[in-house]
């Protein structure tokens, strides 16, 4: 009888399975569309040249991959990306070496990664027809990057756009793990991981996680129930903070990197009114749709289709904090349980971002869009999430279908675009062909003449202070300023830098000799410079 019975449940369990090949049709289409999106982001990539910011994170990564893990010495940026980005530079340098295009691989693998997380998120639970049209609309806003200050702002500079990483992480980890105290710890050493890398977390991490789970538990205590999985998570976000303060101080301790003060500070009221539209061709820019910032026919069209993108976040955006506040104002002892906890840390994530950024800068340009770089990756697992099922039931999938197709079609355009050499290339050939060596620059040339000769030339950043020249806190292992063990007998500047020709006479005395190439004014001396700096500076 037994075996009787066996046989049928093993047939339906195969038929339900189906053949092998539709088993594995979507794990395989989807690398191979991660694979395809690599190449794409990688080629776009290496169109915009690598700057100083960059060149910085590939020193330090290699550094830390010859026996300086803790990068004793080193004062960087206000943002360590000690924990997130560093990392992968220091796989990539393993295998690559010390050469700028480390940077265009690293930004093509982050901004991968960044697609395939928000497809999972966005996918969430769902399987079937729901399912793949929600991770395909997060995978289809993401293809955004467009020449010029999109792919700058999310590609190239060590900006925040990886940061999304960890933050997207957490949520699939919230979404898919058991509810147990476990998951709430695993949570909580997630984040202080990522918050030690950038002080951004506390913002689209640590926050939402804290605001939504206690909101959440302390409304379930109005109807007398305890929802102990949310005060677990939310005070494992919240314990995240001094954890992360803690490994901060025990690096300094152990000798480590010391990270300069945060510069951001609320803004003056006179200065708010200016702010508003600036952050909304920032927000606009992040997926490709500055209208106001394209030029030329071609450019305007795309950033017109790009708008759809946007514009679908934003509903996403309008559609869950609705349903946020309704969960908030809930009035049975069920409706809690119904609320999707990913999406409304997703929302209050997007809007902490874009208030700190409204709130906390004097926005100039939309070049500063890289500090909310995360709102893509969220806003689009967002609208992934929330916008699919109905998407699909509303019959707009060839809608759908045909706009993921146009913004491939616009990111291969854009990937298709002339590589662009490292930023100083020509002047670190230059100095090599002259047999220099060592010698001090501003920031900008700095680190990235270092990067582009492949550490052969050893460069210093200063900057102009009330005493003269000094060493500049900022990106910079401060141990080769010290004069009795290096010495640099150049300088090198550009037009446009506060460093003139005429203040390095001022400061260093009249050179032996002065080269002009391309631009660059080199000077040099028959004596170590380092000694007549002043003092370091923040």
């Amino acid at each position: 009888m037994s075996v009787t019975t066996a046989g049928p449940r093993q047939g339906r369990t195969a038929r339900e399975r189906g053949p092998w090949p539709r088993r594995w049709a979507w794990p395989a289409a989807f690398t191979a569309g991660a694979l395809l999106l690599f190449f794409a982001v990688l080629r776009l990539a290496g169109t915009q040249p690598v700057k100083a910011d960059a060149a910085s994170n590939a020193l330090q990564a290699w550094q830390m991959l010859h026996g300086n893990p803790l990068l004793h010495g080193w004062w960087l940026t206000d943002v360590s990306f000690y924990t997130t980005e560093l990392p992968q530079f220091m796989l990539v340098e393993l295998v690559a070496g010390l050469r700028p295009e480390v940077a265009h691989i690293c930004a093509a693998l982050t901004y991968t990664l960044l697609v395939v997380l928000a497809a999972l998120v966005a996918r969430g639970r769902s399987r079937g027809a729901e399912g793949t049209v929600r991770a395909l609309l997060a995978a289809g806003i993401m293809l955004a990057p467009a020449p010029g200050e999109t792919a700058w702002a999310l590609l190239l500079t060590p900006n925040h756009t990886g940061t999304a990483v960890p933050v997207l992480l957490l949520l699939l980890l919230v979404d898919l793990a058991p509810r147990r105290w476990y998951t709430a710890v695993a949570a909580g050493v997630l984040l202080a991981w990522a918050l030690v890398g950038d002080p951004l977390i506390l913002v689209i991490g640590v926050l939402p996680v804290v605001v939504v789970c206690l909101a959440r538990a302390c409304l379930a205590l109005l109807h007398r129930r305890v929802l102990w999985y949310e005060i677990a998570l939310g005070c494992a976000a919240a314990l995240a903070v001094p954890a992360a303060d803690a490994a901060d101080r025990f690096i300094v301790a152990l000798g480590g990197f010391t990270v300069s003060k945060n510069p951001a500070k609320l803004v003056q009221r006179s200065v708010l009114p200016k702010n508003v539209p600036m952050t909304i061709r920032s927000f606009l820019s992040l997926f490709g749709a500055d209208v106001a910032g394209a030029r030329g026919t071609l450019n305007e069209t795309f950033a017109f289709l790009h708008l759809a993108g946007a514009v679908l976040v934003l509903a996403a955006l309008v559609l869950g904090g609705w349903r946020l506040v309704r969960t908030l104002g809930w009035r049975g002892p069920s409706a809690a349980d119904r609320a999707d906890l990913v999406a409304d840390v997703l929302v209050v994530a997007i809007v902490a971002n874009i208030a700190a950024y409204f709130l906390f800068y004097q926005i100039k340009n939309v070049d500063q869009a890289h500090e909310i770089a995360p709102v893509l990756p969220l806003g689009a697992a967002l609208a992934g999430r929330l916008l699919g099922g109905p998407l699909l039931r509303a019959r707009l999938v060839p809608a759908l279908a045909a706009g993921l197709a146009c913004y491939a079609v616009m990111l291969g355009f854009a990937a298709s675009g002339r590589p662009a050499p490292p930023d100083n290339a020509a002047v670190a050939v230059w100095l090599e062909q002259h047999g220099l060596r060592s010698g001090i620059a501003p920031y900008w040339e700095a680190n990235s003449v270092t990067l582009d000769s492949g550490g052969t030339i050893t460069m210093g950043s200063v900057k102009l202070t009330g005493r003269g020249l000094s060493p500049w806190h900022w990106n910079e292992d401060m141990r080769i300023f010290n004069a009795s063990d290096h010495s640099a007998n150049f300088f090198i500047t550009v037009p446009g830098e506060q460093v003139t020709p005429a203040r390095a006479r001022a400061a260093f005395g009249p050179p032996a000799r002065v080269y002009h190439f391309r631009g660059y004014t080199i000077m040099v001396w028959n004596e170590n410079l380092l000694r007549q700096l002043g003092p370091p500076v923040g």
